[in-house]
């Protein structure tokens, strides 16, 4: 199946392109419009139709547009694929806000196109791991959750448009990070309200540190806490249980291994080993490992093949991608 991409930056190259390979689309076409891009594309598919707009992209005999362009344009150019017929992935946040999120699903629905958001955090090690071990019950009753991307990157990178462009263009970690983290919490642990929102800009440019409590309908607890200004990062993942503490110090290596050009392939990574967390549980004095799963951001696009192939849902639905917007907004309002 052939797909097109619109943007080639780090999301573009990096998270969609290979793991589209994974997964046995063909890159046939990619909109990029600097020399360095269009240079990239070149080198990374040689096969490929680069072309300078959104328009040119749609034009060609497509199954599938991935739109991984900047955030401010997110909806404009997914309405775009859409109108010209084509199923559509968007990269997150879908939309800067609800109202922007569900106009791209009404017109999914109006024009009987296929569309869904690029949550990719929901295939991480820790994240299948955790949805493992509830299925079980082996951990006993969940009490809290605590999920975290925290760094410390004290001063604005001047090229990074997400720390330097206001909420209203896409910009702060409301909507980059803790767009992952809500959807993760929501995933896991069902429905829920917003409890309190702590959205603050510490180094003057876009919001850089933003905490979120959610509490389920399930009874569990999430803390979402994503920050560029931790001195002292915390770890990735905390679930606290009756049965003790299952910790993930660290993300898997997906990103890793993505960024330094390597591939998924046939729907998986070959070492599976190189992207499954360490977990640990920890009740009191007592302290072992804990088999985590895999993860594989493949998996998503082999859940979009054959949700066009065979007329299944996409892995992210309209109702999963509208309760993460509307949390966002939530937080807005009082943060």
């Amino acid at each position: 199946m052939r797909a097109g991409i619109i943007g080639y930056g780090l999301a573009g190259r990096y998270f969609h392109a290979p793991n589209l390979l994974g997964a046995g689309f063909e890159i046939a076409a990619v909109c990029a419009r600097s020399l360095e891009r269009k240079g990239q594309v070149h080198d990374d598919f040689p096969g490929a139709v680069v072309v300078n707009s959104v328009e040119e992209l749609v034009a060609e005999n497509l199954d599938l547009v991935v739109v991984a362009s900047t955030n401010d344009v997110h909806a404009t150019h997914a309405r775009m694929a859409l109108d010209a017929g084509i199923p559509t992935v968007v990269d997150k946040p879908m939309g800067r806000d609800y109202y922007e999120t569900a106009e791209i699903f009404d017109l999914s629905e109006s024009r009987g196109v296929p569309v869904t958001v690029f949550f990719n955090r929901l295939w991480d090690s820790d994240t299948l791991t955790i949805k493992k071990a509830l299925s079980t019950g082996e951990l006993g009753e969940v009490i809290r959750y605590e999920s975290r991307f925290e760094r410390y990157r004290p001063v604005l990178n001047p090229g990074a448009w997400r720390e330097n462009v206001d909420p209203e263009s896409g910009g702060g970690l409301l909507l980059d990070l803790q767009t992952h983290l809500v959807a993760i919490a929501l995933h896991l642990f069902g429905p829920a309200q917003l409890s309190h929102a702590s959205i603050k800009s510490v180094r003057g440019g876009a919001d850089d540190d933003v905490v979120l409590t959610l509490k389920h309908e399930s009874g569990v607890d999430s803390y979402l806490a994503a920050s560029a200004v931790i001195g002292s990062p915390g770890p990735r993942v905390r679930l606290n249980t009756t049965e003790g503490t299952l910790i993930f110090s660290q993300l898997d290596k997906q990103e890793d291994l993505l960024r330094k050009g390597y591939r998924p392939i046939g729907g998986e990574w070959s070492d599976a080993t190189a992207v499954t967390s360490e977990a640990r549980v920890i009740a009191g004095e007592k302290s072992f490992g804990y088999p985590a799963l895999p993860g594989n951001y493949a998996a998503f696009y082999s859940a979009v093949k054959d949700a066009l192939l065979a007329g299944q849902s996409m892995p992210v639905t309209r109702s999963q991608a509208l309760a993460v917007a509307e949390i966002l907004d939530q937080a807005r309002r009082i943060g």
